[in-house]
């Protein structure tokens, strides 16, 4: 994700400031910097062309809001939904402020072209982030939890490696210019950028880059000048799977960061179905909320079984865990299953209960952490996914960690419906 320029850099009368309007434009896909003019002003490199389509090929004139420039700003607004006055107006420098993916800017969910040849990915740490203060399992729990968003909605797995190993993905926190041709800036601007599938950018095809200027963090919420390690890192992996940006506002490949996302939007599911294809569910198995076993029994006010649901009442200011155990038929016809996810379906009545983190296990393994979801209302059908898709030998448990905070009883209501799980051969 890219930084764009500070409003204080747009003034539209200054002949410098079109100039930057001109290089962002250029650099995000709405120029063609081979029919521009920019006399001596030295273009952004990008990691990757801009996209087809997305480009308004004609010629500018440096420095001024011309008939090239104005197009190119109405496609950018339009992008964006803002109004197309084709003017540096206060809404556009406030969009090109904000802080966004490096890559260029195209339609709805589009694909790329380009997709992987098999389903099974690897991945690897060049080097991990050194000023954020995150431990090295910290961030290898982020990382799953941004692939695992992608492999809950496909068949795609992907499993760590040691870089020596030769991954398909490489990871790496590099700061200023770091060899690509599309050099950081610094501290909240350019975010991160990825190199879509091979063929393209031959030995970059597919890796993902972050700039270590910024200050990463897991935790939400993020605190200020931090920036969500989870949310930027599995927007970079659907351009690494072969996505382009999306103009779904809300949408997690939408170019610019808003803030933590730790789920895919509707259009993130039908942009990476496009590519790779869904899959049926092929083997649910199910335990009813009465199944629930409840780890502090004292910080619950109260406990309610009403026909197959369990209806939770925490104490105020309150943490808690929720087990379930998983039915799991490890082998069918002689052959072990894998795990493709977790699927839960609960409600909680108010923002005074808060599902905070679901951690998946093979016996007394976890295999994955979705943390810090931050999830309340009507939950009837989520999925967790677990990035690696394991084979499973001991059976599946489900842990829900909520917080209660300060609220009525109803609203410090949670009920828990059903837990399951999906297993793939």
């Amino acid at each position: 994700m890219a930084k764009t320029l500070k409003k204080s850099e747009f003034v539209p009368k200054k002949t410098s400031d079109v100039k930057q309007a001109q290089k962002f434009l250029s650099l995000f896909g709405y120029l063609n910097p081979q029919d521009t003019e920019y006399e001596g002003v030295d273009m952004p490199p990008n990691p990757e062309s801009p996209p087809e389509g997305a480009l308004k090929s004609a010629r500018v004139k440096s420095g001024e809001i011309d008939s090239g420039t104005r197009e190119a700003l109405m496609h950018f607004q339009k992008f964006y939904g803002l109004d197309q006055t084709g003017k540096l107006d206060k809404a556009t420098v406030e969009m090109m402020s904000t802080k966004r993916c490096g890559m260029p800017d195209i339609g709805e969910y589009v694909a790329h072209g380009n997709k992987w040849n098999k389903n099974d990915l690897t991945y690897g740490f060049v080097n991990y982030t050194n000023d954020s203060g995150l431990t090295q399992a910290q961030i290898h729990n982020a990382i799953a939890q941004a692939f695992a968003l992608w492999a809950a909605e496909t068949r795609l797995s992907f499993r760590r490696v040691n870089i020596s190993s030769n991954p398909d993905i490489r990871i790496r926190f590099v700061s200023g210019d770091h060899g690509d041709g599309a050099p950081f800036d610094g501290a909240s601007g350019v975010l991160a950028h990825a190199f879509y599938p091979p063929p393209n950018s031959g030995d970059l095809a597919g890796d993902a880059h972050f700039d270590e200027a910024e200050n990463w963090t897991i935790n939400i919420p993020t605190g200020s000048g931090k920036i969500d390690l989870v949310t930027v890192a599995a927007h970079e992996f659907g351009h690494a799977l072969g996505l382009r940006h999306s103009s779904v506002n809300g949408s997690l490949m939408f170019p610019s960061y808003g803030g933590p996302m730790r789920e895919l939007h509707s259009d993130d599911k039908n942009g990476i179905t496009s590519i790779y294809g869904g899959y049926s569910i092929a083997h649910a198995m199910w335990t009813h909320g009465t199944g629930i076993q409840i780890e502090r029994p004292n910080n619950l006010d109260n406990i309610v079984r009403a026909g197959f649901y369990t209806y939770l009442y925490g104490k105020a200011n309150t943490t808690n865990w929720f087990h379930f155990a998983i039915p799991t038929p490890v082998i069918e016809d002689n052959k072990r299953l894998k795990i493709c996810c977790a699927i839960l379906r609960f409600r909680t009545f108010s923002d005074k209960a808060i599902v905070r983190h679901v951690h998946i296990y093979d016996g007394y393994t976890k295999i994955a952490s979705h943390d810090n979801i931050n999830l309340t209302g009507d939950q009837w059908f989520r999925k967790y996914g677990v990035a690696h898709k394991p084979y499973i030998y001991w059976g599946l448990g489900i842990s829900i960690g909520v917080e209660f905070k300060t609220g009525t009883l109803h609203q410090r209501r949670m009920d828990f419906v059903s837990a399951g799980c999906d297993l793939i051969r």
